[in-house]
This record gives C-alpha cells, sequence and structure tokens, in this order.
C-alpha cells in the first residue's frame, strides 16, 4: 500500500507549515517498515526545505481548475455528472500515476473534495471559526462560511481525521457528527526546525537582532487573535511600577502589524518592544534560548506549538487560563483579557524559584504529551494496516 501526503503550505504561514512537517515526518517514520509513502507539494520552494530532513517530493501545480473540479464534486449533481463522465482531477491524475491507495492531507483541504477514487486522511487543526467567531480572521469576509462549508464537505467521508486534542475530537463529533471512532486525537510535537544550535551561532544571532538576553518572546504571525495588544499593555502597567522589561515579536503581517505599530508609538514602547518580522527557521532555537520567558495570550487552540517549544528548551511559559488541558500545571496562565493579570505573571517570571518551578514543570508536561502521542501513533498504525487489509479486496 502506498500513502501520498499532500504540503499545501508555505514556509511564510509559520505554524501551519511547521505542524505540516512535523505530520509528514511523523507518517513517513510510522509506515516506514510496512507501506510505502510520498509527498507532493503544492509549493515548489517547500522542496529544499523538505530535503533538509531527508524527506523525498514533488512538486505539482494545483491551481483554479483543481478549485472548480472541487466545488462542482461539492454538489449532488455535479458528483453525479463527473462520475458519470469519468472524470477526475488533475491532482488526482497525478496521485493515480503514482500508484496512491490514501492520500494525506496534512492540513484541511478543498481538494479532499474532488477525489474520485481515492481515500483519504484528512488534518483539522482548530474549530476556531466556531469557538471565538468574533474574531476577523475567522468570520469576516465569508471566511466562517467557508470553513463551515469546507468541514462538512470533507469530514464525513475521511477515512481518518486527525486533530490534535481530545476536546477537539469531541466538539468535531457534536458539530459536524462525525463517527468517534474515526476522529484520532494526535497531540502536536515541538517543531523540527527546533535543532541543536551552537552557542557561537546563539551569540551571532543575538548580534544580528541587536538583542540582549532576558526578553520576553512571543513568536506569533500577527493575527489579531494572537492577542499581542495585551503584551503591550501588560508593558506599560510594569512600566508604572517602575519595572522595565524588553519583549520580542517574531511573525509575518497577517493584517494586523500596522495597528500593533501604532499601538507600540501611542505607548511610547519603542524602546522596549522589538519587532523582528518573518526570521529564518535557523534563528528560532537561539531566541528562544536566550529569553527570559515565553509569552503566549492566545486565544485561538485548543493547543499550540510555542508552549511544547518553550519546554523542550527549558523556558517557562505564560499561556492562556482557557487552554489549561494543553499546559497542566506547567505554565502561569492567565486570562487573555487581562493585562493586569499578565503582567503580574510577567513579574513572578523573575523570581527564581518560581522559574525553575515552572521549568521543572515544563519538561514534566512535555513527557506526558510524549507518552499521549506514542499511544496515538500506535492506534493509527493501527488504523492504516486495517485500511491495507480492505485494500486488498478492490483492483486498482
Amino acid at each position: 500500500m502506498k500513502i501520498v501526503a499532500i504540503l499545501e503550505s508555505s514556509v511564510t504561514s509559520g505554524g501551519g507549515f511547521n505542524q505540516s512537517l512535523n505530520a509528514i515526518l511523523q507518517m513517513q517514520r510510522l509506515v516506514a517498515d510496512n507501506f510505502q509513502f510520498s509527498v507532493i507539494t503544492s509549493v515548489k520552494e517547500n522542496i529544499e526545505y523538505l530535503q533538509n530532513f531527508s524527506i523525498k517530493s514533488q512538486h505539482v501545480k494545483v491551481g483554479f481548475f483543481n478549485d472548480i473540479f472541487s466545488l462542482i464534486s461539492a454538489s449532488l449533481l455535479g458528483s453525479q455528472i463527473i462520475a458519470k463522465l469519468g472524470l477526475t482531477s488533475r491532482l488526482e491524475k497525478k496521485l493515480i500515476k503514482e500508484g496512491c491507495d490514501l492520500v494525506y492531507f496534512v492540513k484541511p483541504s478543498i481538494h479532499a473534495i474532488a477525489l474520485q477514487k481515492i481515500n483519504y486522511i484528512i488534518t483539522v487543526w482548530d474549530l476556531c471559526h466556531r469557538d471565538d467567531l468574533e474574531f476577523p480572521e475567522v468570520h469576516f469576509n465569508g471566511v466562517f462560511r467557508a470553513r463551515e462549508w469546507l468541514y462538512r464537505n470533507i469530514l464525513p467521508s475521511a477515512f481518518v481525521v486527525l486533530v490534535d486534542s481530545e476536546i477537539l475530537a469531541k466538539k468535531m463529533v457534536a458539530r459536524y457528527g462525525i463517527d468517534r471512532s474515526r476522529v484520532l486525537p494526535m497531540p502536536f510535537a515541538p517543531s523540527p526546525f527546533i535543532e541543536n544550535v551552537s552557542q557561537k551561532n546563539r551569540d551571532n544571532v543575538l548580534t544580528i537582532y541587536e538583542l540582549e538576553r532576558g526578553y520576553f518572546f512571543y513568536p506569533a504571525q500577527f493575527w489579531p487573535h494572537k492577542n499581542h495588544i495585551r503584551v503591550l499593555q501588560a508593558l506599560t502597567i510594569l512600566n508604572d511600577q517602575g519595572i522595565k522589561c524588553k519583549v520580542v515579536f517574531v511573525g509575518g503581517d497577517q493584517g494586523n502589524l500596522n495597528y500593533i505599530e501604532a499601538k507600540i508609538k501611542e505607548y511610547n514602547l519603542e524602546k522596549q518592544v522589538r519587532l523582528l518580522g518573518f526570521i529564518p527557521a535557523e534563528h528560532i532555537k537561539p531566541l528562544y534560548e536566550s529569553c527570559q520567558a515565553v509569552v503566549m495570550p492566545t486565544y485561538f487552540g485548543p493547543t499550540n506549538l510555542p508552549p511544547l517549544e518553550a519546554w523542550s528548551l527549558g523556558k517557562p511559559l505564560i499561556y492562556s487560563d482557557h487552554l489549561k488541558a494543553q499546559a497542566g500545571n506547567a505554565a502561569i496562565m492567565i486570562n487573555p483579557d487581562s493585562a493586569e493579570e499578565l503582567a503580574d505573571a510577567m513579574k513572578k517570571i523573575f523570581d527564581d524559584s518560581i522559574l525553575k518551578k515552572y521549568i521543572a514543570r515544563g519538561y514534566g508536561r512535555l513527557k506526558e504529551i510524549d507518552n499521549e502521542r506514542k499511544l496515538c501513533e500506535d492506534r493509527l498504525v493501527l488504523m492504516l494496516e486495517s485500511f491495507g487489509k480492505r485494500r486488498e479486496c478492490w483492483v486498482n
């Protein structure tokens, strides 16, 4: 049996790309002894990144006409006409040529709808368009309706739906009527870009960005839901108390950067806040290692990658309290609506005993999550083996 993963994210998508890469590396490892595995990417630049992790891939253009094919396939009449005419999309033709038996979409994809002859696994990272529908990135300009339409069309016919947590699995079943036995909660892992970096390289990165150790670090794209504004408000509270802290933000602009820049000027924080933009992957680990703590007052969840990366690198975490299911006791939990709580948490981190306590708890929580992931991986392998037996029942 052959499994083909489809990578549609670009490296500039940040966490989405990192998690997709994690998923590909994981699947490649899990099926190495039993099944064939390959990767197709719609983003040509990804091939070089994948090669750095010994992943061979092919570039396949998946453009406008494939989207139109998917839209037609989503309707009953359209799907019947396509079936009657024996049509397949460009992507599926490529998959059939590759001898694919099972497609692995590492993110939600409209192209799953177009598949006529091949089963698929679909990945869903969150349902934040339902959980936090007031945010513009999941509500305005038709985004909410588009996501609802997509999930209702791709989830029911998926062989497996992979999610990040039991919380999301329960929501998936309740909101979309998916069979619980086909929803598998697979905990995230730290980014594969968190690799060994020498002391010299760490110092070089600090020199490049003209930074000194001891800042608060928030690696996140500039979406409204990332809640950068609360960090700025916390800094102003600390300033009023005579406590001067520095913060480093890294991540690309997703439409909210100008607003944050304006607020930095309004609050007179230009000397305390550094905006590094989207940075090379090899700079991420040194920036983590040189910080006082990772701060993440995000609204979206139920899980995120930076907490895992902070724990893996021995850094304390300040995190949103409604995401406690991921953090357990391994973070100082704060209300993301409250700049006062965030400021208080930032002060606590300078207490050496508190810092050491949360570093130790972080290592422990990461081990727990690793154990949970191993159990889920074992279950996924069993599901794939079962699919392989059933796939023997019909001709290619």
